[in-house]
């Protein structure tokens, strides 16, 4: 968890009235947090790469958020920003920085480009201004309170309860397929145990090291039939191959690249949120200690990957 230390935050975009708006989603979570804003992609390259404090503390963001509407075309598009994504992405100063893409696209062409860029995760801008809000509170919930950032009080429960019943409510929103990758048996059963009310997440399957992860996911032996995840939850310290190792295969296999991977691992350590993050992770969870902090976690962690970001659809299995 965050905790109590500022976050800086960068809002790259003509986001207009939605920089207040996330403003004070973020305050209401309880977190001390600077909320920084570039007008376009020229800008924001020149913020991160030279903006000081006055007292010369050079200011590197915690998050990036990512507006892509294009106040010039007609429609909303990714195209051009996607660039600016790629750049950040490719120096070695600032691609651990999680960059997340907020626009009013929803297509599935963008999603896929977006992560296929190095994209953390895609939110979707709803155009009522009560369910935008409601979203980027749900947003700053998770990235406050659930997942770890690199350098940079506590949320309502009643706010957490409130998000969790509208969303149950939906009947629009379908289970995301999550495959863990843990060779814990005891934290595959706690995380099952954390999600058994969360009918927004379907764990198809938990595999216990990074070879066996790779064959499930590729559609190998024994695995043929096997559904296809939308998400993994990747351990870091496993045999056969650690979860940095797995997630270089599947950010380097053109089948697996495109799907999100959550590291959830008992590591808090600096070094490992920077290199998940650089490696293409698109989030960073430490395993609590406690029972009700992981239901806690796993509560906010469905809300968010099912009703803020859009993920692409699990592939089928190409391998029989």
């Amino acid at each position: 968890m965050v905790g109590a230390r500022q976050v800086e935050i960068l809002l790259v975009g003509n986001c207009g009235d939605d920089v207040d708006s996330l403003r004070s989603s973020f305050n209401r979570t309880g977190v001390s947090n600077a909320l920084h804003t570039a007008s376009d992609a020229a800008s924001a390259l020149d913020f991160l790469r030279g903006q000081t404090t006055s007292g010369g503390r050079h200011i590197s963001p915690s998050l990036i958020l990512l507006d892509l509407n294009c106040p010039d075309a007609g429609q909303p598009t990714v195209a051009a920003e996607l660039e600016l994504l790629s750049e950040l992405k490719s120096d070695p100063d600032l691609r651990s920085i999680p960059v997340i893409v907020v626009t009013e696209s929803c297509d599935q062409a963008d999603i896929l480009n977006a992560y296929s860029s190095g994209a953390c995760s895609f939110v979707s801008k709803p155009a009522s201004p009560e369910k935008r809000q409601r979203l980027f509170e749900q947003l700053a919930d998770y990235w406050a309170h659930v997942s770890q950032l690199p350098r940079s009080g506590s949320n309502s429960e009643d706010l957490l309860e409130s998000m969790i019943e509208a969303a149950a409510s939906d009947g629009s929103i379908d289970p995301v397929p999550v495959l863990v990758v843990d060779d814990s048996e005891d934290d595959i059963l706690l995380l099952k145990e954390a999600f058994v009310d969360c009918p927004l997440i379907d764990l198809i399957a938990a595999v216990e090291d990074g070879e066996t992860a790779l064959r499930y996911m590729r559609g190998e032996s024994p695995f043929a039939d096997a559904r296809r995840p939308a998400i993994v939850l990747l351990d870091i310290n496993m045999p056969r191959m650690n979860g940095f190792e797995v997630l270089a295969e599947m950010r380097a296999d053109a089948r697996l690249t495109r799907t999100p991977v959550i590291m959830l691992t008992t590591s808090k350590q600096e070094s490992d949120i920077l290199r998940a993050y650089s490696d293409g992770a698109c989030s960073f969870i430490s395993k609590p200690v406690h029972f009700d902090r992981m239901r806690q976690i796993a509560q906010r962690f469905a809300l968010y990957w099912t009703t803020v970001a859009n993920t692409p659809p699990a592939m089928p299995v190409l391998a029989h």
